[in-house]
């Protein structure tokens, strides 16, 4: 008996998951608090425009000059860099119709997209992450708990199996009402059907995002005709003190070196926003499909299960079931109770999970028996054979 009940002590020691309170401050410290879809618009958005800035500055190092105007033969060289520095500080326009000036301000423009596609980010940070993170690392911490209570409760009914007297049956009754009267985590979920301050702050921001997104668009897009149009303008040089000086020409031709390469940037960013634009549409309406079913195996438990099924809605417990599914590899529980499941499914009888965890001690007690009574018949054996040879 002595040999069973340590083999029982392990087997549950196995199952159980370790006290988040025992050195464990930070256990859901890793929480992800951006969903994986957000974090890639985030990332191309932000960081696309970014790289194409730094290749259009590269392009400007290795030319020298964004702009070459065809001086006179008779200037010297400086008069011709200052007829090239003249005209691109006062880029002209063509026509009405040309505002060549946005040529010139192309990358700036760019990075004023990527800071516009980054406030969406900044403001779910710094508004609503923190609350919900610390409501996140509260939900599965008791959850971890809520599973650490049903296999405590395994080992309490494993320990009286066998004990027919009415206390322990009035303790184990004591015990498992005690444990799951009142389940903590489903009641503090379900007060989130009814508040709306999260999932409108991130319909919010993906609102933002999207909106950013499509004028992002039709800018490049205006940005690509009008670099197809023309690179070219006359500048008017008689300005100033030259504006009656006959040795300088009125105007020269002047072209805009630069255009060809913002042109393909510009259509590469276009692309890669017009892609992202299904994907903001698609995590807008994430919280209005999700729904609470990845919490199955939970079900398993004795006492859970009064969250019930949950209509997919606009509402916090949606978004709280989005990030608590975006965080299911934080959950110990979750894969052991996995494991219980994948094995209660093979089974061809169905189990209770209770009976399930003792079943599984008794058969491991009974293993250890098993080879412990070998070892002794073997010992037998040997003690026969040498009373024989005497």
């Amino acid at each position: 008996m002595a040999i069973a009940h340590v083999a029982t002590e392990y087997v549950f020691s196995d199952f159980l998951l370790k006290d988040p309170n025992e050195g464990q401050s930070n256990k859901y410290k890793g929480v992800r608090l951006e969903l994986a879809v957000d974090k890639i618009v985030t990332f191309l958005s932000v960081g696309l425009p970014l790289f194409l800035i730094s290749l259009a500055f590269a392009q400007e190092v290795s030319v020298g000059t964004q702009i070459s105007c065809f001086a006179p033969t008779n200037f010297s060289w400086r008069q011709a860099y200052y007829v090239d520095s003249f005209c691109w500080a006062a880029v002209q326009q063509q026509s009405e119709n040309t505002p060549l000036w946005l040529h010139k301000f192309f990358p700036y423009i760019l990075l004023l997209f990527a800071v516009l596609l980054y406030i969406p980010a900044l403001f779910w940070r710094f508004t609503a992450a923190p609350h919900l993170s610390s409501d996140l690392s509260f939900i599965m911490e008791e959850l971890d708990r809520f599973y650490n209570r049903s296999i405590r409760l395994a080992k309490k009914l494993a320990s009286l199996d066998g004990k027919d007297g009415p206390e322990d049956s009035q303790s184990a009754l004591d015990l498992a009402e005690g444990c799951f009267k009142y389940p903590l985590v489903e009641h503090y979920l379900k007060t989130k059907r009814f508040s709306r301050r999260l999932v409108v702050s991130y319909l919010a921001c993906r609102s933002i995002t999207l909106l950013i997104l499509l004028l992002a668009c039709v800018y490049l897009g205006y940005y690509i005709q009008l670099a197809s149009l023309t690179d070219e303008f006359p500048c008017e040089l008689r300005k100033g003190l030259l504006q009656n000086d006959s040795s300088v020409p009125s105007a020269v031709q002047c072209k805009l070196v630069a255009v060809g390469v913002f042109r393909l940037l510009s259509c590469i960013n276009l692309v890669v926003y017009a892609l992202l634009a299904p994907l903001v549409i698609y995590a807008t309406i994430g919280p209005a499909r999700q729904s609470s079913g990845f919490l199955r195996p939970y079900d398993m438990l004795p006492g859970f299960g009064s969250l019930g099924v949950v209509t997919p809605v606009y509402n916090d417990l949606s978004i709280y079931l989005l990030f608590l599914q975006e965080n299911l590899s934080q959950l110990k529980s979750y894969k052991c109770l996995q494991v219980l499941e994948l094995l209660q499914e093979s089974s061809e009888e169905g189990f209770d999970t209770m009976c399930l965890l003792q079943t599984l001690g008794q058969v491991k007690t009974d293993v250890v028996d098993f080879k412990k009574g070998t070892c002794a018949l073997k010992n037998e054996v040997k003690a026969t054979k040498s009373g024989e040879e005497i």
